[in-house]
């Protein structure tokens, strides 16, 4: 493999990444929030939040999370047609130095 495909290859993970670490922390913090802002309206005085309580919203919320994430893989994954995943993965795979030098 040519150092240009190794970059190509690098650089979408790393924009993936990126993508998903931002959707989880937009989706983390509204969901937490979410969970957070249920857990203190069902208790009727301030005092009797207890530690129970904030660490069942938390999980709660990072439940809910993981659920979007998991959605927003899926949609990116089907956004792409299988034409243009076999097409892609085929024209890198192909590739020789010499053949790159041409485009």
């Amino acid at each position: 493999m040519s150092d240009k495909i190794i970059k190509g290859v690098v650089k979408g993970i790393v924009n993936e990444i990126l993508y998903f670490a931002d959707a989880a922390l937009k989706s983390g913090a509204v969901n937490v929030g979410k969970q957070l802002t249920i857990a203190t309206r069902d208790v009727n005085q301030p005092s009797e939040v207890d530690l129970g309580t904030i660490t069942n919203a938390l999980k709660n919320g990072i439940m809910a999370t993981s659920q979007d994430l998991m959605e927003i893989g899926l949609e990116r994954v089907k956004a792409l047609s299988p034409q243009d995943q076999e097409s892609t993965i085929s024209e890198k795979s192909t590739q020789t130095p010499q053949s790159e030098e041409g485009k």
